[in-house]
């Protein structure tokens, strides 16, 4: 076999190999460019190839070095990228170059069942995973729906929320307002900065793979979510809303709405990504869709006698900071500043 390091988002091998095996999203060229034009990040692969050259496996990582310390890490801000391999003997290809830089590896591993049997990588957390299949007639979908759900959705139809595409620049400009808001008064995280945002705007755009829904109760926007479309699957990639108008829940109509759109777009699922085992809620939100559920595997390799006392203070830093910047008293545009500065450093 042979291994060569490529830049996947212009190389037409990696093209190749996503042909030849499933891959999602964050294989995707326009995901890798939009790392790149936000964050500076150099995307590049290691793609295992027989003798013609026929590509057998591959992997996107970036080659991280800040104060957290060096790492390498697959991929930077995004929910999962498994080891695209078909074999055992593909992915110790693919290890062995990975080991080889002597810094730790991260991996999110949802579909590849072999790197995550391989016991020189721990998993360090678990999630959940949803997808919602749409290969069935929509009074079909309809009821799949809990009973719940099905009265959530009626119940924001009732109070008046309408579903619409977020125009240009000012309907992203308003979802990024609802997302810095959540992310700070509900889970005391910092944001994304909004640079992240219209690199995924414009390269998905590009693409053909943009289409943001916002929920509107007359000219509120209330609730916002971008969908990404990547082959035959509409992402749900991003959500939020205003945590005074949930209950006319929008996120309801806002999911059955992504729904119509994708089957719309000759699309075969909805992709609800992620929700972390503490957030019962979310996981049952999705679930009570019919949405099929996965696990999802934080995989790390650490070299021998590996050393990280500077990153452990870093992320100890890095953690009283974003407790300071998403505190009560602390204006949102304040969290988004502090985010635009601070995140990069989270992958």
């Amino acid at each position: 076999m042979n291994v060569a390091c490529i830049e996947p988002a212009n190389d037409a091998r990696w093209q190749a190999l996503l042909e030849a095996h499933p891959a999602g999203l964050f294989h995707s060229p326009p995901w890798f460019r939009a790392l790149t034009d936000a964050y500076g990040l150099e995307v590049r692969a290691y793609l295992v190839s027989d003798p013609a050259g026929t590509p057998l496996g591959g992997l996107p990582f970036c080659e991280i070095a800040d104060a957290l310390g060096p790492r390498l890490v697959s991929l930077p801000f995004s929910d999962a990228c498994d080891p695209l391999v078909a074999s055992q003997a593909s992915w110790e290809a693919l290890f062995a170059r990975l080991r080889a830089h002597g810094v730790p590896v991260h991996l999110r591993c949802l579909d590849d069942p072999i790197a995550p049997a391989d016991e020189r990588l721990t998993t360090v957390k678990r999630a959940r995973w949803h997808t919602l299949s749409i290969d069935v007639p929509p009074e079909a979908q309809w009821a799949g729906l809990d009973g719940s759900t099905r009265r959530a959705i009626r119940k924001a139809e009732r109070c008046g929320v309408v579903i619409r595409p977020l125009e240009g620049s000012e309907g992203l400009r308003g979802f990024y307002g609802l997302h810095v808001a959540l992310r700070k008064r509900k889970y005391r995280l910092l944001a994304q900065p909004l640079v992240f945002f219209e690199a995924i705007a414009r390269r998905f755009g590009e693409a053909d793979g943009w289409f943001p829904l916002g929920a509107y109760v007359g000219d509120r926007l209330v609730a916002a979510t971008i969908y990404l479309r990547w082959g035959e699957t509409l992402y749900y990639k991003f959500n939020a809303s205003a945590l005074d108008a949930l209950d006319a829940r929008p996120n309801n109509l806002l999911i059955w709405e992504g729904i119509s759109r994708a089957r719309s777009l000759g699309c075969r699922r909805v992709d609800l990504g992620p929700s972390d085992d503490d957030q019962p809620g979310l996981i049952r939100f999705k679930r009570y869709f019919g949405a099929a559920e996965k696990e999802l595997r934080f995989l790390r390799y650490t070299p021998p006698e590996w050393q990280d006392e500077r990153g452990a203070e870093a992320r100890r830093l890095l953690g009283a900071l974003t407790e300071l910047f998403t505190a009560p008293d602390v204006p949102d545009d304040v969290a988004a500043r502090a985010g635009a500065l601070l995140y990069r450093h989270f992958s």
